[in-house]
């Protein structure tokens, strides 16, 4: 551990100060300017709608995205196990 660090981020016009760890306070700050960056999308392509509206459609994208990251993450896994388990098969087909 690093320690502590204080930073103050500023999210959808809103400040916010953060007790972080030294090492992940860049991660921080990357990751408040890519959500303001979607905020500003967001409100150019849906004019009228208030910032509840803009931050809830920027978590569920966010969220899918992840979810759908993690679901191709098994699927290298699950190819892996198919091609082990085919190796076994054929060396269990050589030994009979």
């Amino acid at each position: 551990m690093s320690g502590l660090v204080k930073i103050t981020v500023t999210l959808a016009n809103r400040k916010y100060t953060l007790s972080v760890e030294k090492e992940d306070e860049m991660v921080i700050r990357n990751a408040t300017e890519s959500i303001n960056s979607r905020i500003k999308d967001f409100n150019m392509h849906y004019p009228g709608k208030d910032m509840q509206d803009i931050l809830a459609m920027i978590l569920l994208n966010t969220s899918a995205a992840l979810a759908k990251k993690d679901n191709g993450g098994d699927s290298g896994s699950k190819e892996e196990l198919l091609s082990r388990l085919s190796e076994i098969n054929q060396l269990l087909v050589k030994a009979v």
